[in-house]
Parts: C-alpha cells; structure tokens; sequence
C-alpha cells in the first residue's frame, strides 16, 4: 500500500530534522520532548510555544532540547511529522479493517480518522495535517496534502479500478485540505469536536468527491 511509502518517507524526515542520528537510549528523551511539545502547543499553541517551556514541561534543561534540535521550528517540525505518520498509520489500520467498498468510502474512512486524530492526539488540532509548521530543507518532497493525496490516487487506482487523471489527484488533495480546515474548526473550544460542524463538513467533502467524473 502506498500509505506504507509515504509513512517510510515521514520517519526519515523527522530523523533528519533533528541534530544528530539517535541511539536507542536517546529515543526515549526525543519522545519525551516531542510529548511535552504537544502539551505545549495544545496549551498555548504554535505561535507562542518556546523551547523553554518544552524542556521545562519534559523536566528537562534547555540544553538537552538542543541537544537533539537546533530549534523550536525543529521541535515543531518534528511533532509535526509525528502527527501525520500517526494520522497515516491510524487511517492505513482503519482502511484494512473496515474495508471500503468504493474509493469514496474509503477517503471517508480517512475522514473519520481526521476526527478521530483530533481527539486522541494530543496537539493534533494545533498542529494539523498541512504544512503550518515544516523545515523548507528537510521536507523537500513536497507539500503534504498533495503527497498524501498522491497516496491516496495509488490505492484508488489500485484497489478500485478507477483510472488516476490530474483531476482526480486534484480533488483528493482539495478533499484533505479541506478535511482538516473544516475539521479543526469543529474542535475550537470543544474537546470532543462540535458534531454538527463535523457532520456538516463530512457532507462537505462526500459530495465534492462525488462530483468526480466517471472513469
């Protein structure tokens, strides 16, 4: 499955973001510090978390945060890429579990997983899917929404028969981009997600994908 490409892509990117290749005794630290981000950014969000309030949350000294990165943009890039290979392992396991029948079932498997992300994963609603927080020089294969889709067109035309066309990759990654806008406004200021709003954007992204032409 090609979500497994992509996920591969993602953890080698969060490798290099940081400053130095990680043994085993360091990965535990890195996760800490990642964690504390995440509680951080869900607190106070992106713009004003600094890597002083990482180090102190992880109980850590400031040096170790640079330790392991060269800055907060390092810090937020990296909890970034954490949050889209956990959302594209939660919708790969999701997709083999419930098993579409059709190819818009499936993008809708991968929404639900949005919403599902958002309320599991702590900072997910700050930090998002798209490239809000990215390292230009690290993450050079792209931008996500469109490599997620570009995943997403490999299973379709895979698993469903459906020949891929510009238009089609278009619409995918539109669908994501407007999955997560639509979906992170459903969760400010409530924990759970406004279910209205939720279920109004579902509908949203359902009916724009089926207005894709036949092929």
């Amino acid at each position: 499955m090609s979500l497994s490409k992509l996920i591969d892509e993602t953890l080698l990117e969060m490798v290099n973001v940081r400053n130095e290749p990680v043994q085993v005794r360091s990965s535990t630290r890195i996760s800490a510090l990642v964690d504390a981000a995440a509680e951080v950014v869900d607190e106070v969000g992106v713009e004003r978390m600094t890597t002083a309030m990482v180090a102190e949350r992880a109980g850590a000294s400031i040096g170790t945060v640079y330790r392991y990165f060269p800055d907060r943009i390092a810090v937020l890039s990296a909890l970034s890429l954490r949050s889209m290979d956990r959302f594209l392992r939660q919708t790969r396991e999701n997709i083999l579990r419930e098993k579409p029948e059709t190819w818009i079932d499936l993008m809708m498997v991968a929404f639900d997983t949005n919403v599902e992300m958002h309320r599991t994963e702590v900072g997910f609603t700050s930090i998002r899917l798209g490239d809000l927080v990215s390292y230009p020089d690290i993450e050079s294969q792209g931008i996500r929404s469109e490599r997620i889709a570009g995943a997403f067109a490999e299973i379709i035309t895979q698993d469903f028969g459906v020949t891929g066309s510009a238009e089609l990759t278009l619409r995918l990654e539109m669908s994501v981009n407007m999955s997560d806008a639509l979906v992170t406004r459903a969760f400010i200021g409530e924990k759970n997600g406004d279910a209205r709003i939720i279920a109004e954007a579902r509908s949203i992204v359902h009916g724009y994908l089926s207005a894709v032409p036949s092929t």
